[in-house]
């Protein structure tokens, strides 16, 4: 059963994306803002898990927008879910961290696949700060999975002669991983070996080869949706009745 938190994200986030279907770009973001404004309700009565809900509407949102090549719907969303991520650094959200790592990493491949350099740069930024705070929290998965999405990126934006966000998600996973070992946290080789150890895994299930992280097997697969795999996040999926405090936001 869903929480009434967690039913409210999801009305929001699939009325935005309809919102993108129908490219009214206005109410888009009018949705992203009544998430990003749940999101900082639930941050301060510390409800962890019915924030992840939260980003998973944020992530589909931006997910629409990048399909779509709504630069600004796509931007707003990352830096809202930039804000956001910060605050739960704070908290110490580790469980939230990890949603937030995946949902940026989802829209900023997309960014890099479409050339969508303005959203591209802002979810480089983002996963920079998620990792670095990862590591001064102490967040081993976080800390490995921001260096891996920072590790597709770089890969993707080469693919696509991005030669200065390839440099720069280089650096930034780079920064990543020396923090890391400063503080005795992960060392650089076990950074190394997890993204081949996911691929490795993903390899016995002919079902999943479609998760395979970008770089790491013979035919990579750019659109790399982690959650049916690592979280259990495809739920999101289900449709919800509309309450009437949503149908009156519309």
């Amino acid at each position: 059963m869903f929480s009434l938190n967690e039913q409210k994200a999801i009305e929001l986030g699939e009325s935005g994306e309809r919102a993108i279907r129908e490219e009214n770009e206005y109410d888009a973001l009018q949705y992203i803002d009544y998430l990003r404004e749940l999101g900082e309700e639930l941050l301060k009565e510390n409800l962890e898990n019915d924030l992840k809900r939260v980003v998973i509407s944020l992530r589909n949102i931006g997910n629409k927008a990048i399909q779509k090549k709504i630069e600004n719907v796509a931007s707003t969303t990352l830096n809202d879910l930039k804000s956001l991520s910060e605050t739960a650094l704070d908290k110490n959200f580790s469980n939230a961290m990890w949603s937030f790592s995946k949902a940026v990493q989802e829209i900023g491949k997309g960014a890099v696949k479409f050339q969508m350099l303005e959203s591209a740069k802002i979810a480089l930024d983002t996963l920079r700060m998620i990792g670095l705070g990862a590591v001064e929290n102490k967040m081993e998965v976080v800390t490995l999975w921001t260096t891996l999405a920072l590790e597709e990126m770089a890969y993707l934006a080469n693919r696509q002669h991005l030669e200065d966000l390839s440099k720069e998600a280089k650096e930034a996973r780079e920064e990543i991983i020396k923090s890391s070992e400063t503080s005795g946290l992960v060392t650089r080789e076990q950074i190394e070996k997890y993204p081949q150890l996911i691929a490795q895994t993903i390899s016995q299930y002919s079902e999943l080869q479609n998760l395979q992280p970008a770089g790491y097997a013979a035919r990579p697969n750019e659109e790399f949706t982690e959650e049916e795999f690592f979280e259990g996040e495809g739920e999101s999926e289900e449709k919800v009745p509309e309450t009437e405090a949503a149908k009156k936001k519309k």
